[in-house]
């Protein structure tokens, strides 16, 4: 399966809305309703990031492991908690911007966990720089600085050329070309292992930085097949510029964060009705936290019925043993599914500090016939829990 790499929001919907039409199930009649529910929550982030601090001014989003997407059905594991916060102030480690608010990358710079290689290339009166990197083989996060252009805007725009949709195509790859209109914007990164092929992640995150002009930010989550690398390698980076003939390569020594890694195999299974879960993989690192489970079934109703609402698909809270050591996942959209898919992998902020059990909440939220959620008092979507689904992991 293709993975989504650093994807325009115009062409997110429509791999999501082909993928809805492609699945054989009663899912494509939700597909309007998921369309106009997706734009209206991304109005939603726009004006509460217009009212929040700094944070990635331009971001492109990529969420999808052949596993989640191989089911073809859109919920919680397809689109990532935290794509539900695009938006959120996102910080590069290092010295750069220690105060913006990723828990995950500042706890990084502050204890010191990324490298600094400096490298440079220049091609055509332009520089870029790779100042900073932080690798701990769930989460890669990479800082550029830009020299020899003035201009407020880092990241280039994509073209992209529409899909036609053809029920006899499963998978199609759209033409993706960057808007050349402009000299130095950059392109997605191409990152690549050691044994030269992309880097594969789950989720990635790319965007010029607001309050640092000429910065810009790549943050790939959710990696996988990193485990035979070892601690220490060499990295690839290839990065387009608009009307520069030549990418801007650079060859990085990485050194793996070790400290304050947990790693857990597991195979935990709760049931209730016709659905069922299995908890399969935890992992915590200082910048990220990410629960891996395997569903079944349907999904089941609300724990107490509520008239005109029907239950969304299945979302997880991870709460750590400590005082206010909860981690929530943020519905993205809320899509009634008939079925879940087989494998949800999520991505959390760190545990603010390590805890020696965990405990999974699955819940739901309550959405009515165009998909949007009951909301509480202070505007917030309300969450059901099913206390029977809940489920305690030890922490060696």
């Amino acid at each position: 399966m293709e993975k989504w790499q650093g994807r325009t929001e115009s062409r997110k919907m429509e791999d999501i809305r082909q993928m809805v039409q492609n699945h054989e199930m009663p899912v494509e009649s939700f597909s309007d309703l998921i369309m106009k529910r997706i734009g209206e929550e991304n109005m939603e982030k726009r004006a509460s990031a217009k009212r929040g601090g700094r944070f990635l001014k331009k971001t492109l989003v990529a969420t999808s492991t052949a596993a989640v997407l191989g089911a073809g059905i859109i919920g919680s594991g397809f689109v990532s908690p935290v794509m539900a916060d695009t938006l959120k102030q996102i910080p590069i480690v290092g010295n750069i911007f220690k105060d913006i608010e990723d828990k995950g990358l500042q706890v990084a710079g502050e204890k010191g966990l990324s490298t600094a290689p400096n490298q440079s290339v220049s091609h055509d009166g332009v520089t870029l720089k790779l100042t900073d990197i932080y690798y701990d083989g769930t989460r890669l996060a990479l800082a550029i600085e830009r020299e020899g252009i003035d201009n407020d805007e880092t990241m280039a725009k994509q073209i992209i050329e529409p899909i036609e949709f053809d029920p006899a195509v499963k998978e199609k790859k759209a033409k993706v070309t960057l808007d050349q209109s402009v000299k130095g914007l950059l392109g997605s990164a191409v990152i690549k292992m050691p044994d030269g092929k992309e880097v594969a992640y789950g989720m990635s995150m790319s965007g010029d930085v607001e309050g640092k002009k000429n910065t810009l930010l790549y943050d790939f989550r959710k990696l996988s097949n990193t485990e035979g690398y070892g601690n220490e390698f060499e990295l690839s980076v290839s990065i387009p510029v608009t009307q520069i003939a030549e990418p801007f390569e650079f060859k990085v020594p990485v050194k793996k964060v070790t400290e304050g890694i947990v790693k857990l195999d597991l195979n935990q299974t709760k049931k209730t009705q016709e659905f069922s879960y299995t908890i399969k993989k935890l992992e915590l690192t200082p910048a990220t936290s990410r629960l891996v489970v395997n569903e079944a079934g349907k999904v089941p109703s609300l724990p107490k019925p509520v008239s005109g609402y029907n239950a969304s698909e299945m979302l997880y809270d991870i709460v750590g043993d400590q005082s206010n050591n909860v981690l929530s996942q943020q519905g993205y959209f809320y899509s009634p599914l008939v079925t879940t898919h087989p494998i949800v992998d999520l991505d959390f902020e760190p545990f603010p500090k390590a805890p020696k059990t965990i405990t999974v909440k699955p819940f739901t939220h309550a959405v009515d016939k165009d998909l949007k959620p009951l909301k509480d008092a202070d505007g917030k979507p309300v969450k059901h829990y099913y206390p029977e689904l809940e489920q305690t992991i030890q922490i060696p």
